[in-house]
Order: structure tokens, then sequence, then C-alpha cells
């Protein structure tokens, strides 16, 4: 996976191995485990805040939120993907934000097991006009469209979508 170090400000990657840090060593103390620390990735697009990558202990941030949410992101997302790792070394493979995973986060991690976010991030969108309406397409299908390898119609009046211009 490439990694995207470089644009991650060398002090929100530091609160984030802190942050990283505190929650596996309560968590190893707690449960009287001696768990590593797992790897870092870091991804720059998408609308996911972070995975955990369970069979190899990893945990993989989106580069755009941390940037743009800073503490309250590294607070939130850091103990919720660790939990995951946590809850699949204990319990194995089970519903990703089921009562085990729940149990993690409240009782080991002392936080509250919320599953989605909320965090802001600006998501490129190019408007596209057919002969009824505007239509709101995403980075992926603009460069379909511009790489000449797909286009797309309106489903309303059947004509082809030509840029306006991107927001």
């Amino acid at each position: 996976m490439q990694q995207d170090y470089k644009h991650i400000p060398i002090y929100l990657h530091n609160q984030v191995m802190a942050c990283l840090g505190e929650h596996l060593n309560q968590a190893n103390q707690l449960l009287n485990t001696e768990y590593k620390e797992p790897k870092i990735f870091y991804k720059s697009k998408g609308s996911i805040a972070g995975s955990a990558i369970l069979n190899r202990w990893e945990i993989q941030l989106n580069t755009t939120m941390l940037c743009e949410n800073g503490e309250k992101f590294i607070e939130e997302v850091v103990p919720h993907e660790l939990a995951h790792l946590i809850t699949f070394q204990i319990y194995g493979k089970v519903k990703p934000h089921g009562k085990e995973w729940q149990y993690i986060m409240s009782e080991i991690m002392k936080q509250h097991p919320k599953v989605t976010h909320n965090f802001n991030f600006k998501r490129k969108e190019y408007v596209y006009l057919c002969d009824c309406q505007e239509h709101y397409l995403s980075s992926i299908r603009h460069n379909k469209i511009e790489k000449n390898k797909i286009s797309y119609q309106c489903r309303k009046c059947g004509s082809i979508l030509k840029l306006k211009n991107f927001v």
C-alpha cells in the first residue's frame, strides 16, 4: 500500500502514535495481554475515516479527515480501530460493531461505542449538464469521462452529460 506520510504533519502523526500507545497500554493492563503496537498506514481519499486490517494487525487512517479534523479525529478513530483489532484477537471473526466490539470500546477503551463518524471533509464533485438538469459526479466518474473510457446519459431525457465546472 502506498504511504502518504509526506502529507501528514509530524505533530499529527505523533498525536496518532501517542493516542494509540495510551489505549494499547490501557488494553494490555486491563486484559492482562501484551499486544504489540499495530502498524499505522495513511490513505488519502474516500469517506471511510479508518479501517482495521485484522489479519495483518494494521490500522489505516484517512489522511484528509485526519488533517482537517485533527485531535477530534484521533481521539475517536484510533481507539475505534484498535478495538476492532483487539476484538478480533480475543473473539475471532464476529460482527464488526457487535456486542464484543462494543464491550471492548466501552469497558477497555473507555469510549462511547460509536459506529459512524460525522467528520467534515471536502469531496470534489464535478457538475455535468444534460438537456433537463444538473448532475453531480464524483472524481472517479469524471476521470473515466476525461479518459474517454465511458460516457453517462441522463435517465430522464437520455442526453449525454457534458461538463459544466467543478465544485
